[in-house]
C-alpha cells in the first residue's frame, strides 16, 4: 500500500467510526468491564484473608499514606482488618465465588468487544457459544497482560528501580536504564497484546496474525497518547475529588476505559479499511463489503419449498465457509429429492 493508500485508509476509518457509533460501543465496553472489578475484588480479598495479618496491614497503610486520601485510607484500614480477622473458610468462599463471576464477567465483557470488532468489519457471528467463550478466554489474558505491563512498568517501575539503585549504589545510572527501557518493553508488549486482540475478536479469518498492523499501531499510539493526556488533566487540571467525593474514582476509571474502548475499536476500523484496500487491489469486489470470510460458519439462504405432483423438491443454495480448508469460500446448491 502507498501513503496515498493509508491516508485513504485512515479516513475512511475515521467516516466508518462515525457510523459505527463507536464511542457508544465503548461505553458499552467500559460499563461490561468495570462490572467486572467486583469480582476480581472478591478474589483479592479472599487471598488477602488467607496469607495477610495484622503487620501486612499496617505496612499498607503506612505506604499508601499521603498517597490516597485519608478517609478512604481509613474506610480501607478498617475493612482490611477485618478480613484478617475471618476465618479460613470464608476466604477460600470468596476465592471460588469471586473466580466464577470473574470468568463469568471478564469472559462476557470480551464477547461484547468481540461483537464490537465485528461490527467494524460489518459482520455477524457465526462462532459458537463454546469457541466465543474460549476467545474471550483468551483475550481477557491478553488485556490482563497490557494491564500488568502498564502497571508494573509505569508504577510500579520507579519504585523498584529506586529500591534496586540505593542497594547498589547506583541510584542515577538505574533510573535512566529503567526510564530507557521501559519504553520499548511496553510498546512491544502492548502491540503483541493489541494485535493478537484484533486478530482473535472479529469473525474474520485472517491470512496470518501479524504483530505490526497499521491498526494496532495506530491503536497503541492513540491509546498510549490518550491515557497520558487523561492522566495529566486528572493529576493536574480536575476537580473530580471536589464535586464527586468517593464517586471520583467511579468516573475516572469508567472514563479510562472509554478511551481504552475507543483506541482499541478505531484500531479495528483502520485494520477493516486496511483489508479493504489490499481486496480492492486484488480486483475483489469490497467496495461494498470485505470478501475475506468468516472464521467458521454456514449461512443458509435462497430456501424454497414447492410441491409439484408426487414430488416434493427442496433447493438450498448455501454460502459455506471454513476455515479449515485454507479459508477458501464456495457455494454449494444441493437439491433433495423425495
Amino acid at each position: 500500500l502507498s501513503q496515498r493508500d493509508y491516508f485513504a485508509i485512515l479516513v475512511r476509518a475515521g467516516k466508518d467510526s462515525v457510523k459505527d457509533r463507536i464511542t457508544n460501543l465503548s461505553a458499552a465496553l467500559a460499563y461490561y468491564a468495570f462490572l467486572a472489578i467486583p469480582s476480581l475484588m472478591l478474589v483479592a480479598v479472599g487471598v488477602f484473608s488467607l496469607v495477610a495479618d495484622e503487620d501486612a496491614v499496617t505496612e499498607i497503610n503506612q505506604r499508601l499514606e499521603g498517597v490516597v486520601p485519608q478517609e478512604a485510607l481509613t474506610l480501607l484500614d478498617d475493612t482490611l482488618r477485618r478480613v484478617t480477622e475471618t476465618q479460613p473458610y470464608l476466604g477460600l468462599a470468596l476465592i471460588i465465588v469471586g473466580s466464577v463471576l470473574a470468568f463469568w464477567t471478564l469472559t462476557g465483557s470480551m464477547q461484547t468487544l468481540m461483537w464490537a470488532l465485528n461490527t467494524a468489519y460489518d459482520r455477524e457471528e457465526t462462532r459458537g457459544f463454546v469457541k466465543q467463550r474460549l476467545t474471550a478466554l483468551a483475550m481477557v489474558v491478553l488485556m490482563l497482560l497490557a494491564f500488568a505491563l502498564v502497571f508494573g512498568l509505569l508504577v510500579l517501575g520507579p519504585l523498584l528501580s529506586g529500591w534496586i539503585g540505593s542497594a547498589v549504589g547506583l541510584e542515577s545510572f538505574v533510573d535512566w536504564l529503567w526510564w530507557t527501557a521501559q519504553w520499548p518493553l511496553l510498546i512491544g508488549g502492548l502491540l503483541f497484546a493489541f494485535a493478537t486482540i484484533l486478530y482473535l475478536g472479529p469473525n474474520v479469518d485472517h491470512p496470518r496474525w501479524r504483530f505490526v498492523t497499521f491498526g494496532t499501531a495506530i491503536s497503541v499510539v492513540v491509546w498510549l497518547l490518550a491515557s497520558g493526556g487523561f492522566a495529566l488533566y486528572v493529576s493536574q487540571f480536575s476537580s473530580y475529588n471536589k464535586a464527586w467525593g468517593s464517586l471520583a474514582a467511579v468516573i475516572i476509571m469508567l472514563t479510562w476505559l472509554w478511551i481504552s474502548g475507543l483506541a482499541l475499536l478505531f484500531g479495528a476500523e483502520v485494520n477493516a479499511e486496511a483489508e479493504r484496500s489490499r481486496e480492492l487491489r486484488r480486483g475483489e469486489p469490497a467496495s461494498d463489503e470485505l470478501q475475506a470470510p468468516p472464521k467458521f460458519g454456514v449461512a443458509i439462504g435462497d430456501l424454497s419449498f414447492r410441491q409439484d405432483g408426487k414430488r416434493d423438491q427442496l433447493e438450498v443454495r448455501c454460502d459455506v465457509a471454513l476455515s479449515a480448508a485454507k479459508g477458501e469460500e464456495f457455494a454449494a446448491a444441493v437439491a433433495l429429492v423425495d
